[in-house]
């Protein structure tokens, strides 16, 4: 998912394949499918749906998620149906839309659901890979955290972060300018590849400013490193003192373990959506409605909610200690479409600064 080394999305949109050799695979389109279930009422729709499914066998949600954070709401999805094998591969959510976009239109319709890095979604939707569906489950999501119509659903979001070495700070600043501060001069990192932050610093303070935060940053003496999970670990480890765009999650991780870390969300928190799309020529189509519609159920969303410190896509599941505590703080949710649109334009100008 986090994966720098990727086309961007206008180059996704436009990928000619030369020269491949392909077995093509028959599917049918998603929409043909949603057509034979118009007007049937919810018991009915499940039914056949249901039915289907278990005809069909199997489903592949290909996702940049990890495994390990699916498999309990996968787990009660397959000891609900077990005549439904469910095959989940993860993968960087860029590589994965590569790969996807270059099956499509060699004709190879292998992947039912997917779940790639918001960033890449324009690129999916020109390529025509997937296709709208409006779950009747996405009716109950926050407003934000679903198109409109039907193009993607967030079902959990990942919240932006500040981390310091508890034994190094005694608090961890309030606000992302604090680091403009001289007393912080050479202590903390900037990830080279956190663009859905800078996006979203440019939104909340305007471009000028927040170019200018990040030129700061670096005169300040900020460390370029990548990878939230890696700068999160450097902080543990006391190799630095803070480190700034990591996800809550992480911090979540080492608090678990009982690392010496302390963390803020500066306000507004900036959420980027992990979001699922349903594919226009799904191969098992009817199963694709049913585990697409039970990922988004609260059964299946607290699952991910207990166990890691993401914002559910619904209101009132039980979370994590460090997501209650965002409970009345203002939430800044990235535009998934505007910012996939303006992702070149992102990337360009975020490196540029950063080689400043």
């Amino acid at each position: 998912m986090r994966n720098p080394n990727f086309f961007s999305c206008r180059l996704l949109s436009g990928l000619v394949i030369l020269g491949l050799s392909f077995d093509v695979s028959w599917a049918a389109s998603i929409e043909d499918v949603l057509m034979s279930l118009k007007g049937l009422s919810a018991k009915e729709r499940l039914g056949r749906v249901e039915s289907q499914a278990r005809k069909e066998g199997r489903v592949h949600w290909a996702s940049s998620t990890p495994q390990a954070w699916a498999e309990p709401a996968l787990q009660i999805f397959r000891k609900r149906y077990p005549m439904i094998e469910v095959e989940y591969r993860s993968q960087s959510g860029r590589v994965l839309a590569e790969r996807v976009i270059r099956e499509h239109r060699a004709g190879n319709h292998d992947v039912d659901i997917i779940g790639t890095s918001i960033v890449t979604f324009a690129g999916m939707k020109d390529s025509g890979v997937v296709a709208s569906y409006a779950s009747p489950e996405a009716a109950q999501l926050r407003s934000a955290m679903k198109d409109p119509e039907g193009w993607w659903v967030g079902y959990f979001g990942d919240i932006q972060a500040i981390i310091c070495n508890k034994n190094r700070v005694a608090n961890a600043p309030n606000t992302w300018k604090d680091f403009l501060d001289p007393k912080w001069k050479g202590t903390f990192s900037l990830d080279d590849t956190r663009y859905e932050w800078f996006y979203a610093l440019q939104k909340i303070y305007g471009a000028e400013e927040a170019n200018r935060l990040i030129t700061g940053f670096k005169q300040n003496g900020a460390v370029v490193r990548r990878g939230s999970t890696l700068r999160s670990q450097f902080v543990a480890a006391g190799e630095e003192s803070c480190a700034l765009g990591v996800y809550l999650g992480n911090v979540h991780l080492l608090l678990e373990k009982s690392a010496p870390v302390i963390y803020s969300v500066p306000e507004p928190a900036i959420m980027v959506p992990v979001i699922n799309m349903m594919t226009k020529l799904p191969p098992h189509p009817y199963a694709a409605i049913l585990l697409y519609d039970f990922i988004l159920t609260p059964e299946a969303m607290a699952q991910y909610a207990r166990a890691n410190a993401v914002v559910p896509g619904r209101e009132g599941l039980p979370v994590s200690k460090e997501v209650a505590e965002l409970q009345g703080k203002r939430i800044h949710v990235i535009d998934v479409e505007a910012s996939s649109r303006d992702y070149e334009k992102t990337v360009k100008e975020y490196t540029s600064l950063l080689k400043k």
